[in-house]
C-alpha cells in the first residue's frame, strides 16, 4: 500500500530574475496603441511544502540553501496593447543539501526516519492572456485565462546508512503536470504613488487543483515601480501520483522598469 511522503523544503533563495509586465498603454499619434512592456527583477524568500507517496521529510533553511544552491532563476514577460495582454512566466530551481532530509525505512523495531541528502530540481511555467475590464485612476481589474506547467523531482541519498537496513541508497520521486487556469489581477491606488497590487488564479487539469495568490504594496516612480509582495503557488495531486500536495510561498521584493 502506498503511503504519502512529506517534504518541507524551505527555499529562502536567490531566485534571481524575472521579467514581469503590466504597462499602461498610451495612444499613438495615428490613434493606434503601441505595444508597451515592463521588466522586473526580484528576490523571492520562498519555501516549498508538500507530500510525496512514501514518507520522506525535507527541511532546508536559508543558511543551508545559500551553501547548497546550484541554480535558481525566475523570468517572465508580458506585452500589452490597449486592454489586451500576453504573459509568460518561468521558474527554474536546482538545490542540493547534505543531511537536510529524512527517509522512512523499516527494521525489526518498526519504521524509522533516516537522515538523507536531498536534491530538488524543477520547472514552473505560467502562460496567460488577459483582458482589462476596469482601469481608472483609483483601480484596475483584469481577467486572465492560461495554462500552468510543473515539472519537479526530488532525489534522496542516505548513503552508507542504508546498508544497515538492507535498502537502496537512493530514492527519487518526480511529477509533471499541465493545468488550465482562470484568474484576476490588478491594483488599488492608495494615495499618490502608493498602491496595492493583487493576483489570484485557480485551475485544474493533470493536477486535481492548482492555485496562485499574490498581494502586497507598491510605489511608483517615473521609471517604474518597487513592490513588496507575498506570493503563494500550490498544486494538489490525486492518489497514484508520485508527489502529493506541493506549494511555494514567501515574500518577494521586486523592482520594475517600463520600456
Amino acid at each position: 500500500m502506498l503511503r504519502r511522503r512529506r517534504f518541507n523544503l524551505s527555499l529562502t533563495n536567490l531566485m534571481i530574475g524575472a521579467l514581469c509586465v503590466a504597462p499602461i498603454c498610451a495612444p499613438a499619434a495615428d490613434g493606434q496603441h503601441d505595444w508597451e512592456y515592463q521588466a522586473t527583477l526580484y528576490f523571492w524568500a520562498a519555501g516549498i511544502n508538500g507530500e510525496t507517496a512514501g514518507g520522506a521529510d525535507v527541511d532546508v533553511g536559508f543558511d543551508s540553501l545559500i551553501k547548497n544552491l546550484n541554480l535558481a532563476f525566475m523570468g517572465a514577460f508580458e506585452a500589452r496593447q490597449e486592454q489586451w495582454s500576453l504573459a509568460a512566466d518561468l521558474v527554474y530551481l536546482n538545490v542540493g543539501a547534505g543531511g537536510r532530509g529524512t527517509v522512512p525505512v523499516r527494521d525489526t523495531a518498526g519504521a524509522l526516519q533516516v537522515s538523507a541528502d536531498v536534491k530538488t530540481k524543477g520547472w514552473v511555467i505560467n502562460l496567460a492572456g488577459a483582458y482589462t475590464l476596469i482601469e481608472t485612476e483609483r483601480a484596475s481589474l483584469a481577467v486572465l485565462v492560461g495554462a500552468r506547467y510543473l515539472d519537479l523531482s526530488l532525489d534522496f541519498d542516505w548513503g552508507l546508512a542504508a546498508g544497515g537496513y538492507g535498502v537502496a541508497r537512493t530514492l527519487s520521486a518526480s511529477q509533471s503536470s499541465w493545468d488550465g487556469v482562470l484568474g484576476v489581477s490588478g491594483r488599488v491606488v492608495l494615495d499618490g504613488r502608493w498602491y496595492l497590487p493583487y493576483h489570484l488564479d485557480v485551475g485544474a487539469g493533470e493536477a486535481d487543483f492548482t492555485w496562485q495568490a499574490a498581494s502586497g504594496i507598491g510605489y511608483g516612480f517615473d521609471w517604474g515601480d518597487v513592490t513588496l509582495l507575498y506570493r503563494h503557488l500550490a498544486w494538489e495531486f490525486g492518489s497514484g501520483s508520485a508527489l502529493g500536495n506541493i506549494d511555494f510561498s514567501g515574500p518577494l521584493l521586486a523592482a520594475s522598469w517600463r520600456f
